[in-house]
């Protein structure tokens, strides 16, 4: 108690000043990167500054909560002497810096007060807002840039960060809503989770979505069922359970609908074209098993008629790359059979110039000029799914090819299931098991695990994985933060997006688990937002 209050006292001359550096860290989180380094840095100046570094080193040793969390940090150092690839280890000890010294220095300071806690909550939702509203602005032309891909407007972070950064806004703003105390302030905060949450449909931001439905739906059940009045309870039970009628009814609809549309159809044969060219047909013609809508899509095609009606009709050659850069012949022909046209000029005479536009834009059938980009991005997956199953390339479609990566982590983790590869060797000893699984994956797309507990056990074995289970779940399990909405939030978003990502291989998503993990679990004995 003695030290707290000595902590307090001797430290209140640079206390705007931590603030301040916290602050810079919670903007650039979502709207600079420079900004966040710049916070980091100044948090190590004022920490030297301030002096008593003795005593801030004992606080921090004092302080289990803060070793824990940080202790993830431990493994990297640890797996650095096991490494061979002594380059990429120095880089991860590097990127990964935050994850112990956020802890280190917020731990010799005095707590965290309320005031603080908040003021930080809302500098982060303005940068969200701040990035959002950019974000908006480049789509609607403010730059004159042509966007192809809804994800490139995500202009400060990746889109996967992006995304995750919106849902966990949109939860903080949730909070405030329900804590305001006036009308005016509640009509704020509902209207601002509006936008976010028409923002990640608006810019595409599929993990985003998914990550913000399937926390909100658990949210929504653990606290209704914690409810004092039973009418609460009750209608918590009944929104779960429509929420998960109607994703699930949605994507089963989805689905129904995919393989109707793929059930094989026919194209009576023709031998010539009506400009009296011939239809190739060769044994590639003849074997295969390449659908869309059901039509075959490798059959009816005159090469060359084809190719010089569409050079004919766009300013993109037949032979070039489309705007997503995948070559514009094979999205031209996937987007002619979806229509159940023939591969020749007629069928690309047929075409309205909004279809050429598509087309070049790399969109590869019809049908999703009627669909939104949720719907589009579910037809994506089953449709790669399906290539997947029948043997063909999945390069460049990101969720089977987070299956090949998470097959080969596996893989990598039987042979080295103990203490795992190290922090350096990851992807060298990734590229060497390609190799021997003889991959279908080119070059370029053989990555690492996509999956953060795979990554750990590639890294540092099973011991290291059950190490870094123990610093996420303890602090939540021992100090039933189960009960604490907004780190319940927090957290659920983080693990989920653990699953699909390596969220602890980038700056962003380092500074992002590090931050907020730190500020909610040093607030532990004041319950964290009150």
């Amino acid at each position: 108690m003695s030290l707290a209050l000595n902590i307090n006292t001797t430290f209140s001359n640079t206390r705007g000043w931590f603030i301040l550096c916290l602050s810079s860290i919670a903007l650039g989180l979502s709207v600079s990167k420079p900004l966040m380094a710049l916070g980091l840095f100044g948090l190590l100046i004022v920490w030297l500054i301030d002096g008593n570094l003795k005593e801030k080193i004992k606080a921090f040793y004092n302080n289990k909560t803060a070793l824990i969390i940080s202790s993830i940090y431990l493994l990297t150092v640890l797996g650095f002497f096991w490494t061979s690839n002594l380059e990429f280890a120095i880089d991860d000890l590097r990127r990964k810096l935050p994850i112990f010294f956020i802890p280190f220095y917020v731990s010799g300071f005095s707590p965290i007060t309320k005031k603080e806690l908040h003021l930080l909550l809302k500098v982060f939702i303005a940068g969200v807002l701040i990035s959002t509203f950019w974000s908006l602005f480049v789509y609607l032309g403010g730059l004159n840039i042509n966007i192809v891909d809804k994800r490139d407007l995500s202009r400060f972070n990746s889109h996967i960060r992006f995304g995750l950064a919106i849902a966990l806004t949109i939860f903080f703003c949730f909070y405030y809503f329900f804590h305001s105390q006036t009308i005016k302030k509640r009509v704020l905060w509902l209207g601002l989770s509006c936008w976010l949450i028409t923002s990640l449909f608006l810019f595409s931001l599929f993990t985003g979505l998914v990550v913000f439905v399937i926390t909100g739906v658990i949210l929504l059940f653990v606290f209704g069922i914690r409810a004092s009045k039973n009418s609460i309870i009750f209608s918590s039970i009944l929104v779960f359970i429509a929420l998960f009628l109607g994703g699930s009814f949605f994507l089963s609809s989805s689905i129904k609908d995919f393989n109707e549309s793929n059930i094989p159809k026919t194209i009576s044969e023709k031998p010539f074209t009506k400009e009296g060219n011939k239809y190739r047909k060769d044994k590639k013609t003849e074997e295969s098993t390449l659908r869309e809508n059901g039509y075959f899509v490798e059959k009816h095609i005159s090469d060359k008629e084809f190719s010089d009606a569409w050079n004919n009709r766009s300013d993109i050659n037949y032979e070039a790359l489309d705007l997503k850069q995948n070559i514009i012949k094979f999205t031209l022909r996937r987007f002619i059979t979806s229509k159940g046209l023939r591969k020749d000029a007629e069928a690309i005479n047929s075409l309205s110039l909004k279809e050429i536009k598509a087309i070049e834009n790399g969109v590869p059938n019809h049908r999703f000029l009627k669909k939104n980009d949720i719907s589009i991005r579910i037809q994506q997956i089953l449709w790669e799914h399906n290539s997947y199953l029948e043997g063909r390339s999945f390069n460049g479609h990101s969720v089977l090819m987070r299956w090949e990566y998470w097959k080969t982590a596996i893989n990598i983790i039987k042979e080295d299931f103990l203490f795992g590869v190290g922090t350096g060797d990851v992807q060298d000893v990734f590229n060497e098991q390609f190799k021997l699984n003889k991959s279908r994956l080119e070059n370029k797309y053989r990555l690492r695990t996509h999956n953060q507990f795979l990554a750990y056990g590639v890294s540092y074995g099973l011991i290291g994985l059950f190490w870094f289970i123990i610093c996420l779940f303890y602090p939540f399990i021992k100090f039933r933060l189960y009960k604490n909405y907004i780190y319940f939030a927090f957290l659920s978003i983080i693990i989920l997006s653990m699953i699909s990502e390596d969220t602890l291989e980038t700056q962003a998503g380092i500074n992002l688990f590090a931050f907020f993990n730190t500020l909610f679990l040093l607030r532990l004995k004041e319950n964290i937002t009150n």
